[in-house]
Protein backbone atom coordinates (compact mmCIF):
# COMPACT_ATOMS: atom_id res chain seq x y z
CA UNK A 1 0.00 0.00 0.00
CA UNK A 2 0.98 3.59 -0.45
CA UNK A 3 1.56 5.65 2.47
CA UNK A 4 -1.04 8.02 3.18
CA UNK A 5 0.76 11.62 1.65
CA UNK A 6 1.02 9.79 -1.44
CA UNK A 7 -2.70 8.60 -1.21
CA UNK A 8 -3.55 12.08 -0.04
CA UNK A 9 -2.38 13.80 -3.10
CA UNK A 10 -2.84 10.86 -5.70
CA UNK A 11 -6.78 11.25 -4.24
CA UNK A 12 -7.00 15.06 -4.26
CA UNK A 13 -5.50 15.35 -8.00
CA UNK A 14 -8.19 12.37 -9.00
CA UNK A 15 -11.39 14.52 -7.55
CA UNK A 16 -9.54 17.66 -9.00
CA UNK A 17 -9.50 15.98 -12.48
CA UNK A 18 -12.92 14.28 -11.94
CA UNK A 19 -14.46 17.71 -11.20
CA UNK A 20 -12.59 19.66 -14.41
CA UNK A 21 -14.10 16.92 -16.75
CA UNK A 22 -17.62 17.17 -15.49
CA UNK A 23 -17.61 20.53 -16.24
CA UNK A 24 -16.09 19.78 -19.59
CA UNK A 25 -18.49 17.59 -20.48
CA UNK A 26 -21.30 19.78 -19.06
CA UNK A 27 -20.14 22.30 -21.14
CA UNK A 28 -20.04 20.25 -23.88
CA UNK A 29 -23.43 18.89 -23.17
CA UNK A 30 -24.67 22.75 -22.91
CA UNK A 31 -22.94 23.64 -26.48
CA UNK A 32 -24.93 20.97 -28.40
CA UNK A 33 -28.10 21.56 -26.51
CA UNK A 34 -27.45 25.68 -27.69
CA UNK A 35 -26.58 24.25 -30.92
CA UNK A 36 -30.09 22.28 -31.06
CA UNK A 37 -32.14 24.85 -29.87
CA UNK A 38 -30.63 27.21 -32.61
CA UNK A 39 -31.72 24.94 -35.25
CA UNK A 40 -34.98 24.23 -34.22
CA UNK A 41 -35.23 27.83 -34.19
CA UNK A 42 -34.70 27.75 -38.00
CA UNK A 43 -36.55 25.33 -38.52
CA UNK A 44 -39.98 26.55 -37.22
CA UNK A 45 -38.94 29.90 -38.70
CA UNK A 46 -38.66 28.54 -42.17
CA UNK A 47 -42.20 26.25 -41.56
CA UNK A 48 -43.72 29.53 -40.93
CA UNK A 49 -42.52 30.89 -44.07
CA UNK A 50 -43.45 28.25 -45.74
CA UNK A 51 -47.10 28.71 -44.32
CA UNK A 52 -46.90 31.73 -44.80
CA UNK A 53 -45.98 31.02 -48.72
CA UNK A 54 -48.75 28.54 -48.85
CA UNK A 55 -51.33 31.27 -47.50
CA UNK A 56 -50.59 33.75 -50.29
CA UNK A 57 -50.68 31.37 -52.69
CA UNK A 58 -54.15 30.76 -51.65
CA UNK A 59 -54.94 34.43 -51.43
CA UNK A 60 -53.78 34.67 -55.16
CA UNK A 61 -55.80 31.96 -55.75
CA UNK A 62 -59.01 32.84 -54.15
CA UNK A 63 -58.43 36.79 -56.18
CA UNK A 64 -58.04 34.81 -59.28
CA UNK A 65 -61.21 32.94 -58.97
CA UNK A 66 -63.24 36.40 -57.98
CA UNK A 67 -61.53 37.84 -61.19
CA UNK A 68 -62.23 34.60 -63.36
CA UNK A 69 -66.17 35.11 -61.51
CA UNK A 70 -66.91 38.53 -62.01
CA UNK A 71 -65.61 38.23 -65.93
CA UNK A 72 -68.17 35.47 -66.57
CA UNK A 73 -70.96 37.02 -64.88
CA UNK A 74 -70.17 39.91 -67.05
CA UNK A 75 -69.78 38.51 -69.79
CA UNK A 76 -73.48 35.66 -69.30
CA UNK A 77 -74.81 39.35 -68.49
CA UNK A 78 -74.09 41.30 -71.44
CA UNK A 79 -75.04 38.47 -73.34
CA UNK A 80 -78.98 37.55 -71.85
CA UNK A 81 -79.15 41.87 -72.13
CA UNK A 82 -78.01 41.90 -76.03
CA UNK A 83 -80.37 38.63 -76.42
CA UNK A 84 -83.11 39.95 -74.98
CA UNK A 85 -82.78 43.67 -76.30
CA UNK A 86 -82.53 41.49 -79.99
CA UNK A 87 -85.65 39.23 -79.21
CA UNK A 88 -88.06 42.53 -78.52
CA UNK A 89 -89.44 40.79 -75.76
CA UNK A 90 -91.08 44.15 -74.03
CA UNK A 91 -89.84 46.77 -72.30
CA UNK A 92 -86.25 47.37 -72.72
CA UNK A 93 -85.42 49.17 -69.24
CA UNK A 94 -87.66 46.58 -67.71
CA UNK A 95 -85.28 43.89 -69.35
CA UNK A 96 -82.24 46.21 -68.31
CA UNK A 97 -83.19 46.92 -64.80
CA UNK A 98 -83.76 42.73 -64.32
CA UNK A 99 -80.53 41.74 -65.50
CA UNK A 100 -79.18 44.24 -63.41
CA UNK A 101 -80.62 42.77 -60.69
CA UNK A 102 -79.92 39.23 -61.53
CA UNK A 103 -76.14 40.48 -62.22
CA UNK A 104 -75.61 42.50 -58.80
CA UNK A 105 -76.91 38.79 -56.66
CA UNK A 106 -74.41 37.51 -58.81
CA UNK A 107 -71.57 39.70 -57.57
CA UNK A 108 -72.78 39.22 -54.22
CA UNK A 109 -72.37 35.89 -53.97
CA UNK A 110 -68.99 35.84 -55.92
CA UNK A 111 -67.63 38.57 -53.07
CA UNK A 112 -69.37 36.45 -50.10
CA UNK A 113 -67.57 33.30 -51.54
CA UNK A 114 -64.17 35.31 -52.09
CA UNK A 115 -64.92 37.26 -48.48
CA UNK A 116 -65.27 33.74 -46.62
CA UNK A 117 -61.76 32.92 -48.66
CA UNK A 118 -59.73 36.22 -47.15
CA UNK A 119 -61.36 34.99 -43.98
CA UNK A 120 -60.05 31.92 -43.97
CA UNK A 121 -56.34 32.83 -44.98
CA UNK A 122 -56.42 35.51 -42.57
CA UNK A 123 -57.25 32.68 -39.44
CA UNK A 124 -54.78 30.44 -41.43
CA UNK A 125 -51.93 33.07 -40.68
CA UNK A 126 -53.08 33.52 -37.07
CA UNK A 127 -52.92 29.80 -36.93
CA UNK A 128 -49.32 29.78 -38.45
CA UNK A 129 -48.19 32.39 -36.21
CA UNK A 130 -48.91 30.44 -33.03
CA UNK A 131 -48.23 26.93 -34.01
CA UNK A 132 -44.46 29.04 -34.63
CA UNK A 133 -44.96 30.75 -31.09
CA UNK A 134 -45.77 26.81 -29.83
CA UNK A 135 -42.63 25.42 -31.67
CA UNK A 136 -40.62 28.51 -29.90
CA UNK A 137 -42.08 28.15 -26.66
CA UNK A 138 -41.51 24.45 -26.60
CA UNK A 139 -37.64 24.85 -26.63
CA UNK A 140 -36.10 24.20 -23.42
CA UNK A 141 -33.63 26.52 -21.92
CA UNK A 142 -29.88 26.11 -22.02
CA UNK A 143 -28.29 26.59 -18.23
CA UNK A 144 -24.56 26.46 -18.77
CA UNK A 145 -22.39 25.04 -16.60
CA UNK A 146 -21.02 27.54 -13.60
CA UNK A 147 -17.03 28.01 -14.15
CA UNK A 148 -17.08 29.47 -10.56
CA UNK A 149 -19.19 26.34 -9.08
CA UNK A 150 -16.52 24.27 -10.41
CA UNK A 151 -13.50 26.62 -9.42
CA UNK A 152 -15.37 26.38 -5.44
CA UNK A 153 -15.14 22.33 -6.18
CA UNK A 154 -11.69 22.00 -7.36
CA UNK A 155 -10.61 24.82 -4.37
CA UNK A 156 -12.41 22.61 -1.68
CA UNK A 157 -11.21 19.10 -2.84
CA UNK A 158 -7.82 20.98 -2.59
CA UNK A 159 -8.42 22.14 0.67
CA UNK A 160 -9.73 18.79 2.10
CA UNK A 161 -6.65 16.84 0.21
CA UNK A 162 -3.59 19.73 1.72
CA UNK A 163 -5.89 18.33 5.48
CA UNK A 164 -5.36 15.18 4.68
CA UNK A 165 -1.72 15.46 3.95
CA UNK A 166 -1.30 17.62 7.26
CA UNK A 167 -3.11 14.95 8.82
CA UNK A 168 -0.65 12.14 7.80
CA UNK A 169 2.50 14.07 9.04
CA UNK A 170 0.64 14.64 12.22
CA UNK A 171 0.23 18.05 12.32
CA UNK A 172 -3.07 19.86 11.96
CA UNK A 173 -3.40 22.26 9.50
CA UNK A 174 -3.51 25.33 10.69
CA UNK A 175 -6.16 28.57 9.60
CA UNK A 176 -2.85 31.52 10.31
CA UNK A 177 0.10 31.15 8.64
CA UNK A 178 3.54 30.42 10.49
CA UNK A 179 6.33 32.98 10.36
CA UNK A 180 9.80 32.04 10.18
CA UNK A 181 10.28 34.85 12.47
CA UNK A 182 8.38 33.74 15.53
CA UNK A 183 5.45 35.22 17.42
CA UNK A 184 4.99 38.95 16.31
CA UNK A 185 1.42 39.78 17.44
CA UNK A 186 1.52 43.02 19.54
CA UNK A 187 -1.01 40.89 22.18
CA UNK A 188 1.15 38.40 23.85
CA UNK A 189 -1.11 35.86 25.55
CA UNK A 190 -0.17 35.25 29.26
CA UNK A 191 0.98 32.65 30.19
CA UNK A 192 -1.12 30.86 33.00
CA UNK A 193 -0.15 31.43 36.56
CA UNK A 194 3.17 33.21 35.19
CA UNK A 195 3.50 35.65 37.85
CA UNK A 196 1.55 33.87 41.17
Amino acid sequence: MCDPVTMAVVTTGLQVATTMQEYKSQKAIAEGRKKANEQTRRNSDQAYLNDLTKIDAEAVSASRELRLAEFTNNREAEAAKSKALNLNGGDADKIVQDMIGTRDLQFFDVTKDYETDIFKLTTQETDAYAAQQRRYNSIAPVIMPSSTGALLKIGTQAATGYNTYQASYGTPASNTPSSPYGDRSLYKTPKPNADI
